[in-house]
C-alpha cells in the first residue's frame, strides 16, 4: 500500500519497505523523508537486483542528511522490527531445550543452514553467515560503501540473543557480504 504524504509525495506504508518509511517518518523532517525515499513508490515493481540498488542509493542519502549515530539508530529500529515472533519463538525453544550454551548453539547450527555459531570463550559468540541473507539486498551487484545498512542484522542478532538468554547483550558487526567481505561476521557479547 502506499499512501500521499503532506506534501503529495507517494511513499509505501506496508513490507519492509513501508516498515522503513514509517521508522523514517517519525525521525526525520519531510524534506529529508522524501529525498531518501525517493522512487519508494515503484519499489514492488523492481526486481532484486534493482530493489539492492534502491536500498544502496536510499542508505547514501540517509547518511548524507543525518550524523552516523541517528543513521544507526534508524537502521537498528529496522532490525528490531526484522526479528520476528517465529524467529524468537523458535530461538526461544532452543534455548529452553538446552543444558549449556555449547547445547545451545549446536542445536542453533542444527537449525540454521548456512550459519555458523562458535563459541568464542564463556562471554563471546561469533555469528558467521556465509552470504547475506537480507532479501531487500542480497542480489546486490555494486558493494555498499560503508556497513551502515547492515547496522540492522546487528541489532537482528541483539534481539535473537536477549530473547534466547533472557539478557542483555551486546553485538559488534565485523564484516558484511554487502560491502564486499566473504562474510557476515557478528561477535556476540553475553
Amino acid at each position: 500500500m502506499i499512501t500521499k504524504n503532506k506534501s503529495g509525495a507517494k511513499i509505501p506504508v506496508t513490507g519492509r519497505i513501508g516498515r522503513f518509511a514509517k521508522i523514517l517518518m517519525a525521525e526525520v523532517d519531510q524534506e529529508i523523508l522524501e529525498k531518501i525515499m525517493r522512487g519508494s513508490d515503484k519499489y514492488n515493481s523492481f526486481n532484486p537486483v534493482k530493489q539492492a540498488e534502491w536500498w544502496k542509493e536510499a542508505i547514501e542519502q540517509l547518511e548524507k542528511e543525518l550524523d552516523k549515530e541517528k543513521v544507526v539508530q534508524i537502521m537498528k529500529a529496522c532490525g528490531q522490527k526484522c526479528c520476528g515472533q517465529g524467529h524468537r519463538k523458535t530461538v526461544k525453544k532452543l534455548m529452553s531445550e538446552s543444558k549449556s550454551i555449547n547445547e545451545f548453539l549446536d542445536k542453533l547450527n542444527e537449525n540454521y543452514k548456512g550459519v555458523s555459531f562458535k563459541l568464542k570463550n564463556k562471554n563471546t559468540v561469533i555469528v558467521e553467515y556465509d552470504k547475506c541473507f537480507c532479501g531487500q539486498v542480497k542480489q546486490t551487484k555494486e558493494p555498499f560503501s560503508t556497513d551502515t545498512y547492515c547496522q540492522c542484522g546487528a541489532e537482528w542478532e541483539k534481539q535473537f540473543f536477549e530473547v534466547a538468554l533472557e539478557k542483555p547483550v551486546e553485538v559488534e558487526l565485523v564484516q558484511s557480504v554487502i560491502t564486499g567481505a566473504k562474510s557476515c561476521k557478528f561477535i556476540i557479547h553475553i
